[in-house]
């Protein structure tokens, strides 16, 4: 007879592996089925970019929750490299969101009257932190709180931390259905063998759709193709992330640059397209000129999940308290990892948990939405 755990985890990228490490860490037995390899998914192609203020402009509860989850990394970083010995290779320097033209400088000022943390930066003094960028840009919003670290890493450290703590992890076991037995044991099925477990928790992504039709939610779930390129020069030196347009490029401090990246909708092909690297190309380039004479060292893509409203799904089922659903984190993935393994362990754990998370982030705000 197969092992029981207290919670089945459908899903081993960074979302999954962030809710193991925390259930874990409150002795949870916990197990994590994943389909390819850990992390190979969305989180393998991600730049590893913590843009909270980059990302999202509206100073309401998602960006208050991107805010503590990016504030997390500095207490994981230490805990991680405690329990695994591996580096998360968090970057602190801060970034810089420019702009080309006088209308774009102006809507970057309106959010310095916003957010006291950020400053604006003109020509002169970007130019003097950041020499190798464009002289014709008008200026740039200093956000020092948006960093980077290595997605790579950042999976490495939660799956050893985790198992260290007694979690399991077990690969290349795709979860083909999901089957309630009795009111607190589930049977997962994968092509090697049957799984028994307490409570479920969907974080596979893009790929959660159908796991929401399997359980008889309406949900939706797309991808978005992202195409990435990474150059390496020993010639160029950038200290902070660049980010222009939706398009960034982050320093990793070895010579190497990764610049991404492209939203395709509905493509659930993961591998980039000439016209999607060029795109890139055709924007960096007038943002630092002298990247042209860089290496080209790798092209890759990653398929983001997106949620009928673009922010991700954190929560229970509504008519199953024992199933979970943590997936639907679009371009945010890495930057909201901390918080929502800690969201739903508290959930799993029947702790108190702040209700504006709770409701922003529920499998029904969009069925209560459209009841209104």
């Amino acid at each position: 007879m197969s092992k029981r755990y207290e919670v089945g985890i459908v899903g081993g990228g960074i979302i999954g592996q962030s809710i193991a490490y925390q259930l874990a860490k409150e002795g949870v037995s916990v197990l994590v089925l994943e389909s390819q390899k850990s992390g190979a998914g969305a989180t393998s192609a991600a730049a590893g970019m913590l843009g909270a203020n980059s990302e999202l402009e509206n100073k309401d509860a998602f960006f208050q929750f991107a805010k503590e989850s990016q504030r997390q990394y500095h207490i994981l970083g230490d805990e991680l490299s405690e329990l695994s010995q591996i580096n998360i290779q968090l970057v602190d320097k801060g970034m810089y969101k420019v702009a080309f033209t006088d209308e774009e400088a102006a809507n970057l000022k309106k959010a310095v009257e916003q957010h006291e943390e950020l400053e604006w930066h003109t020509n002169e003094t970007v130019l003097n932190n950041e020499p190798f960028l464009a002289s014709t840009i008008k200026g740039a919003l200093h956000i020092p709180e948006d960093g980077h670290v290595s997605p790579v890493h950042v999976c490495q450290a939660f799956t050893k931390s985790a198992s260290l703590l007694g979690a399991k992890f077990i690969e290349n076991a795709p979860v083909h259905s999901i089957k309630k037995k009795q009111a607190n044991e589930y049977v997962l099925s994968t092509p090697q063998e049957d799984y028994t477990c307490n409570q479920v928790v969907i974080a596979n992504g893009v790929w959660s759709g159908f796991f929401f039709k399997q359980l008889g939610l309406p949900n939706g779930m797309r991808p978005v193709k992202g195409e990435c390129l990474a150059v390496e020069s020993n010639e160029i030196h950038l200290e902070k992330t660049i980010f222009y347009d939706h398009c960034y490029i982050v320093p990793k401090g070895d010579g190497r640059f990764l610049i991404g990246a492209t939203m395709v909708e509905d493509d659930w092909n993961t591998t980039p397209s000439l016209g999607g690297i060029q795109s890139l190309i055709g924007k960096i380039t007038p943002l630092m000129p002298s990247i042209s004479s860089a290496k080209l060292v790798n092209t890759w893509a990653g398929l983001r999940p997106q949620s009928d409203d673009g922010k991700p799904y954190i929560g229970q089922h509504p008519e199953d308290e024992n199933i979970f659903f943590a997936t639907g984190h679009y371009r945010n993935g890495i930057l909201l990892a901390p918080k929502t393994g800690m969201m739903i362990r508290d959930l799993i754990l029947k702790r108190k948990l702040d209700e504006k998370y709770v409701r922003i982030f529920s499998i029904t705000r969009n069925l209560s939405q459209s009841v209104r």
